[in-house]
């Protein structure tokens, strides 16, 4: 099973990148920019959606519920 961390969720918000992603990538959850997801990886969640649902500050809990509600995405 894969887990989406609180840490992958705030290293998403804090991202730099081009239009970045949280995806899963050889089975592994990366933040990447939206540019270099290829045809076999999964995006799981924007910069944008992650903004638009929690700010532009994420607090520790609100990494760890937001990446509870990913990983419990991923597992559907």
């Amino acid at each position: 099973m894969i887990t989406v961390t609180s840490n992958d969720v705030r290293v998403l918000a804090r991202s730099r990148d081009h239009d970045p992603v949280l995806a899963v990538v050889g089975g592994e959850v990366r933040v990447i920019p939206e540019a270099e997801v290829g045809d076999d990886d999964r995006v799981v969640c924007t910069q944008r959606m992650l903004v638009h649902e929690l700010g532009d500050e994420v607090s520790d809990i609100e990494a760890q519920l937001f990446a509870g509600r990913l990983t419990a995405l991923l597992a559907e």
